[in-house]
């Protein structure tokens, strides 16, 4: 007989058990499931809501399950495969007391949460190596002078690392952002069963503890029926990925040859079936590709969320393969990542070369004239644009326009014969000097990005979070081990 459907139903048909199980997405749910099991045994136990003996005898049964275990579709998921396998050990008098006082609504959003605090972990122990990979290259790069960019045209000279900085930061939001679902993810829905709880005087803290959570998700309704902590998740990793990609767009200009600004490392490269000289970019291309499937994973699970009534419907279960294949592929692209990162060469003399060719040092000749002669930035705006279009239609450079025809301009625009003297002049169209000059606080000053290099090196040195949390859910199997040494005991007095 059907332990699921018993006498209520006839059996399932094949066509049907196939279309609702859910045992593809619950492989990652059999060690969250088993140890749920064990813990939700413990309480019953020690509440004197089953007998020592046949609970101890449920949880043996759980400890020889095998975490690959095989999985019968027409039992329709993975909670109740486990059922099944205790029962077929110790038979239904014993192993039906399995899902007394539970149900498979609370102990699904429970291993679900289970399953993502790992990945949630897993994800910024990523994100960490990631950033320690480009804290190194932006050490390699302190000096190395490139070409700022908006809307794509060069703009104002800065360095790599100052530019890799910015990759760097934006990922710490984004770890940041990771620890904050994490406590709303590590909450336990146990003892809410289908929605209403039990009449069984449960101990929902007790076992909240033993499976290492940090408190109760309290309402029962609330506790089966939400995913709002997956979907907080997804959205989290959806701009992750987006900061990824925006990383990996920049790297796919800069290995053209029109940039040459970076070498790809070969095995992180392809060539052509047809064109022998290729080196396509062909892993930062798939990031970008990537990037929309996690885009996808948070549309489904918005959709799927949006008309459902509280409290459980079976459409949650179609849910959860979404949060695994955008964990799964966070966590792929973060270790790629930093992986090719570490190999690749920037090509210095080139991005010194980009940022002297073109005039991106006009804004400091703007601020220099109002240093020097005292008038409205608006005017020396106005002045140094005259010059640009000069030398554009002269076909000149921007400081042969500015030795040949600076003065006169000046004194056209302003009425007063000024003199700028030639050194201000000078250092204000130095590539390199331009960059020194900018060391305001979170500046591209080598000095500045010193400062901040050293800063975020020493706060990730000292980061401890991810390892604090490890030793908490730790602490908590170790102690549901206990328990089940004590109860062991007990039992073969």
């Amino acid at each position: 007989m059907d332990i699921l459907r018993g006498e209520r139903l006839s059996e399932f048909s094949d066509e049907a058990a196939n279309y609702t199980s859910s045992i593809d997405s619950d492989k990652f749910l059999v060690s969250p499931t088993i140890k749920i099991n064990k813990a939700h045994i413990l309480m019953l136990v020690k509440k004197g809501i089953i007998d020592q003996r046949e609970g101890f005898s449920c949880i043996k049964a759980l400890e020889e399950i095998p975490k690959e275990m095989e999985m019968d579709p027409k039992l329709e998921d993975v909670h109740m495969n486990v059922e099944a396998l205790v029962v077929k050990e110790v038979g239904e008098n014993i192993g039906g007391q399995l899902n007394l006082a539970k149900s498979r609504n609370d102990q699904v959003a429970t291993a679900i949460r289970m399953t993502l605090r790992e990945f949630i972990l897993d994800i910024s122990s990523a994100i960490i190596r990631l950033r320690e990979a480009i804290l190194q290259k932006c050490k390699e790069h302190l000096d190395t002078v490139m070409p700022g960019y908006t809307h794509l045209q060069h703009a104002q000279p800065v360095t790599l690392a100052h530019h890799l900085l910015a990759h760097h930061d934006s990922l710490m939001r984004d770890e940041e952002r990771l620890t904050g679902v994490y406590e709303r993810v590590n909450l336990s829905p146990m003892g809410a069963c289908a929605l209403a709880t039990t009449g069984f005087e449960i101990d929902r803290v007790m076992v909240s503890e033993l499976l290492g959570f940090d408190g109760l998700v309290e309402n029962s309704i609330d506790a089966v029926s939400t995913r709002d902590f997956a979907v907080e998740a997804i959205s989290n990793l959806a701009i992750l990925m987006t900061d990824l990609s925006r990383f990996a767009e920049e790297l796919i200009f800069w290995s053209s040859h029109e940039f040459s600004i970076v070498e790809m490392p070969d095995e992180y490269a392809s060539t052509s079936s047809i064109m022998p000289q290729k080196k396509n970019p062909v892993v930062v291309e798939l990031v970008r590709a990537k990037t929309s499937n996690v885009y996808g994973n948070l549309l489904a699970s918005l959709s799927i969320l949006k008309a459902l009534p509280y409290s459980y419907n079976l459409d949650l279960q179609e849910l959860t393969h979404h949060i695994w294949d955008a964990c799964q592929t966070a966590l792929s692209t973060l270790d790629i990542f930093a992986h090719m990162l570490k190999k690749m060469k920037f090509n210095t003399k080139r991005l010194l070369e980009l940022a002297q060719s073109e005039m991106s040092t006009a804004t400091e000749l703007a601020d220099t004239i109002v240093r020097e002669l005292g008038i409205p930035f608006r005017t020396a705006h106005r002045i140094v644009g005259l010059l640009v279009r000069r030398a554009l239609a002269d076909d000149k450079s921007l400081d042969r326009v500015v030795k040949e025809d600076l003065d006169g301009i000046v004194k056209a625009t302003t009425r007063k014969g000024i003199h700028i003297p030639n050194e201000a002049k000078q250092k204000a169209l130095d590539t390199i000097e331009n960059v020194k000059i900018r060391s305001v606080r979170g500046g591209p000053s080598p000095k500045e990005v010193a400062r901040m290099l050293k800063q975020r090196s020493n706060a990730l040195k000292n980061y401890n979070w991810v390892s604090k949390k490890r030793e908490a859910l730790k602490i908590s199997h170790d102690r549901l081990a206990e328990e089940i040494s004590k109860l062991k005991e007990v039992v073969d007095v």
